[in-house]
């Protein structure tokens, strides 16, 4: 197992990353949403048949989504912001068996890469990032489904 992740970090800090623009040719949909009366930016495109939706919220509002879901999760220390993936198939049904990686590119061009763990309870794929600094980030996905490979990216601006 540790081989394997070992090899799936690689091919993410190395492999596709040259090769994604940025929702470039990608469909993109987006903005600020507020569910359960929290502050939460979404974007979502459409990338090879599979809808993908990032929704990017600071640790204060996920902390109290949190706590009003009632679920039990720590944030991770030295990091601003959670961000989870929901990622749907043609039909619209949910993914929920791929192995999903994130590099998010800060304004000075420093990056975090993480594997996106899925939590059944929330339905997505989701790491914790430190956004703190102003500007435009780069967030950049590569999604494994069985053999086939997806990259999606949006850009984030912190103000």
């Amino acid at each position: 197992m540790k081989k394997a992740m070992s090899v799936f970090l690689a091919v993410l800090i190395a492999g596709p990353w040259v090769f994604i623009p940025p929702a470039g040719a990608q469909h993109v949909h987006g903005g600020g949403a507020k569910g359960h009366g929290m502050k939460m930016d979404t974007r979502e495109v459409l990338v090879e048949g599979m809808r993908i939706t990032f929704a990017i919220m600071n640790n204060k509002e996920h902390k109290k989504m949190l706590q009003e879901l009632k679920m039990k999760e720590d944030l991770e220390p030295d990091t601003t912001h959670n961000i989870s993936v929901t990622l749907k198939d043609q039909k619209g049904k949910e993914v929920i068996d791929a192995q999903v990686g994130m590099k998010v590119i800060d304004p000075k061009g420093k990056d975090q890469i993480k594997p996106l763990k899925y939590e059944d309870g929330m339905k997505s794929y989701q790491a914790y990032f430190n956004l703190a600094g102003k500007g435009k980030y780069q967030i950049l996905l590569l999604v494994t489904t069985g053999d086939q490979k997806r990259t999606a990216g949006i850009h984030y601006d912190v103000k």
